[in-house]
């Protein structure tokens, strides 16, 4: 996919967070640090989110994520010269995520102040990860992710609350296959507030 099209895909971002955000009382900001399941990688992501229809246990999220030093699983079955380089890329995704929360029903007031969130949704790519071969090699660039690309991601996170508008939060969020790069795994923690008037608290 070419850059040509990546306006287009904001575009379609931004209706469907306009459509979904037309009925919030509330957005949900969100915003984590990022431990990827390699040595050198880290990251951190921006997020916006609400509930579906005023329902508390289900909810959407927008989210804009970096990830920085990720290197490709496997690169030695394409070049080992390349492998033994230790190349690594910065990536960028936006992911689209529908979720359910789990709010325990307790008499104690710290459990009570606990959430469990299930998310899966889809990640698109924004950059491009190419490698370039030698000019006297005559070989083509070797693509491991495109703009555009879409890749599943699930994440599983524990909140806890300090107000009705803040809480913090840790989890895990996981890409089963990012296009070439395998997959990607990273431990995140993060701060959460809402904006807005609120129904049902």
């Amino acid at each position: 996919m070419t850059s040509k099209k990546l306006p287009y895909i904001v575009q379609v971002l931004c209706v469907f967070i306009a459509m979904l955000a037309s009925n919030s009382y509330a957005l949900e900001s969100s915003v984590q640090l990022h431990k990827v399941d390699q040595d050198k990688s880290y990251g951190y992501s921006l997020s916006i989110g609400d509930e579906f229809f005023n329902q508390k246990a289900f909810n959407w999220q927008v989210s804009y994520n970096r990830f920085e030093q990720v290197e490709i699983s496997d690169l030695d079955e394409t070049s080992e010269v390349w492998d033994k380089a230790g190349f690594d890329f910065t990536l960028q995704t936006v992911d689209l995520s529908l979720g359910y929360r789990y709010y325990p029903k307790s008499y104690n007031k710290f459990i009570t102040s606990l959430m469990l969130e299930f998310q899966l949704g889809a990640s698109i790519n924004l950059s491009e990860n190419k490698l370039i071969p030698d000019p006297e090699l005559n070989l083509d660039d070797v693509y491991f992710a495109e703009q555009g690309d879409i890749n599943p991601v699930l994440s599983i996170s524990l909140q806890k609350s300090f107000t009705k508008n803040s809480a913090m939060h840790i989890g895990v969020k996981h890409y089963p296959s990012y296009s070439d790069f395998g997959s990607i795994s990273t431990v995140f923690i993060g701060f959460n507030y809402r904006f807005g008037r609120q129904i049902g608290y």
